[in-house]
């Protein structure tokens, strides 16, 4: 199962990239100024523990901004995390990193990111005794690496469509994990 939903993510990013090629041609990117990025989708996660050892699907997200020093460089944050619940406990990763976007081409919307930082990872459950429920939550913190593709499909004169992949690796206190991630997101330049 867990192939079939890594190559479905992968086979789509691969896909939405390609449909966006041509489209890219007819097109000068703009890269100047600040710019903001948000977007959701979907991932998996290797090595938790909570999971013991397998991969599991989630829902994932991000918010980026920051400053275009160069037509062919972004500079910026990111916030990326992803979640799910299984047996009733519910786990979040995620990180904060300082990213840079590099695009091949001075004219086109495809790019490579890469990112360091700090990541988080939690875990919370309820534990029920007769007819009192306590909340148990575990939260803890370490190193965040990340990196990335994604292509700016222009929609308006500073308005983007932007699908990406990102590996996200989160080492959290002898808990370390990789998430692969395909999100689409919104982007203003």
């Amino acid at each position: 199962m867990k192939r079939l939903v890594v190559g479905s993510v992968l086979s789509t990013a691969a896909l939405l990239l390609l449909a966006a090629t041509p489209a890219q041609a007819q097109r000068s990117a703009v890269h100047e100024g600040y710019w903001i990025s948000f977007g959701f989708g979907g991932g998996t996660a290797f090595g938790d523990d909570a999971f013991d050892g397998d991969s599991k699907f989630g829902g994932a997200g991000f918010l980026r901004m920051g400053g275009s020093p160069s037509q062919q460089l972004l500079i910026g944050g990111e916030l990326i995390g992803w979640g799910t619940e299984q047996d009733n406990v519910r786990i979040g990763r995620g990180a904060l990193m300082f990213t840079a976007m590099y695009y091949p081409s001075p004219k086109g919307g495809f790019y490579l990111k890469g990112g360091a930082g700090f990541a988080g990872r939690s875990a919370e459950w309820d534990i029920r005794v007769g007819d009192l429920t306590a909340t148990v939550k575990e939260d803890q913190g370490g190193i965040g690496l990340g990196a990335g593709l994604g292509m700016d499909i222009q929609l308006g004169r500073n308005f983007f469509l932007t699908p990406a992949l990102d590996f996200v690796y989160t080492g959290t206190e002898g808990d370390g994990a990789s998430l692969l991630l395909f999100t689409v997101g919104a982007t203003w330049h």
